[in-house]
């Protein structure tokens, strides 16, 4: 089976970069610092009107973790409306409840909502933070998710290998395994081995400068950096494609 690839970006930069070099899909967000959140419509039309690549719009109102109160969550329909008439192809998202199992109510209702506007229903890296992975990924099988981003329960991927690789051969024919966090080209023909997954996610990124956030006041997020914002890098794109194309061929 032919070896799927992602990047997650936050600019039309970043997905030109994932078209050109041939990747499979893009999961369109914004703040990738903040580990991705609801992207503009802007930059969702931007991207579907002018790039032919799989295009995938994270729906996350905050940072910080994926227990929301009721206004977020209908926050987060409301932009699942506005989001589903564009010419995208999935909804990326997760719930969980405050004891880390996968809220089984709301992600019904979002998955039937995604299904019905004719997209796929990605279930991210909250999975990560579920108590008991096994439950969590039968439940998701069993309110039919279609795709599921994790990193094995770690904080990267190669870290979580052994337990990607039980899903992979256990669960990989109900639904789509994605493995992602610090999946690089160096990491990538490592993971593939291990874990047979079909399908890798990486974020290719590289922090730039912008000076003028520091001239008189700053207003960064993170003071070790407050001139710096994280971009997709064109090199580790194309140096992550080729270790794809080396393992295929």
């Amino acid at each position: 089976m032919a070896i799927k690839t992602e990047i997650c970006i936050d600019s039309y930069a970043g997905a030109k970069i994932a078209a050109d070099l041939g990747y499979t899909s893009v999961e369109i967000n914004s703040a990738l610092d903040l580990g991705g959140l609801t992207p503009s419509l802007g930059l969702v039309r931007e991207i579907c009107n002018n790039l032919k690549i799989e295009k995938n719009c994270m729906l996350r109102p905050r940072g910080g973790g994926f227990c929301y109160t009721a206004s977020e969550y209908e926050t987060m329909l409301d932009d699942l409306d506005i989001l589903c008439k564009e010419k995208i192809d999935g909804i990326v998202f997760g719930f969980l409840t405050a004891d880390y199992h996968v809220d089984i109510a709301r992600t019904t209702e979002m998955i039937t909502r995604i299904h019905q506007a004719g997209l796929k229903a990605i279930f991210h890296r909250a999975f990560d933070n579920t108590i008991d992975p096994k439950q969590a990924i039968e439940t998701l099988i069993q309110l039919r998710a279609d795709r599921l981003l994790t990193s094995g329960q770690a904080g990267t991927a190669i870290e979580g290998a052994d337990l990607l690789a039980k899903l992979q051969a256990e669960y990989g024919q109900e639904i789509e395994l994605v493995a992602g966090a610090g999946v690089k080209a160096k990491n990538a023909l490592q993971l593939l081995q291990k874990t047979k997954v079909n399908y890798i996610h990486s974020s290719c990124r590289v922090k730039a400068t912008d000076v003028t956030s520091k001239l008189n006041v700053s207003y960064a997020i993170y003071k070790d950096y407050p001139t710096n914002y994280l971009c997709t890098d064109y090199a580790s794109a194309e140096a992550l494609r080729a270790v794809v194309a080396d393992y295929q061929s």
